[in-house]
């Protein structure tokens, strides 16, 4: 029963002391802009890409950090057989003052879901890289 009772103690402690290793998660407000289908996807894709950085997307009307104008397309990219069809999709990202951070194009993915999934894992890049120089 003690045996019991120090395993029991030594787990609480553990999980007690891994909670505490762990960086807060922030809380990022942010409105997007585009399609409603093209909203839903981004978001999706950086809430989940997020919690990789310790990202927490939030989407917001007003008093946000950040506002992403999004859009995805369809275009053709070139191959060894020719033209096939492709998708790409674009982001310009501001502040909440209407500055623009940034803006960039992934281009030449087989899928809308893929061209978003490269454009959601570069906005949490680059918006890493401007805390960093903050």
């Amino acid at each position: 029963m003690r045996m019991l009772s120090f395993l029991s103690l030594l787990l609480a402690l553990g999980v007690s002391c891994y909670a505490q290793s762990q960086p807060a998660t922030k809380a990022i407000r942010t409105k997007i802009e585009g399609t409603e289908l093209d909203r839903r996807m981004l978001f999706s894709r950086l809430k989940t890409h997020g919690l990789d950085h310790h990202m927490n997307f939030e989407l917001a009307e007003s008093d946000f950090d950040y506002r992403i104008v999004f859009s995805t397309g369809q275009g053709t990219t070139e191959t060894t057989w020719g033209e096939l069809n492709s998708s790409f999709a674009s982001a310009d990202v501001f502040d909440p003052a209407g500055t623009e951070l940034f803006r960039f194009e992934r281009k030449g993915r087989g899928r809308d879901e893929a061209a978003c999934d490269a454009v959601a894992k570069e906005v949490i890049k680059r918006i890493l890289k401007l805390n960093s120089l903050r």
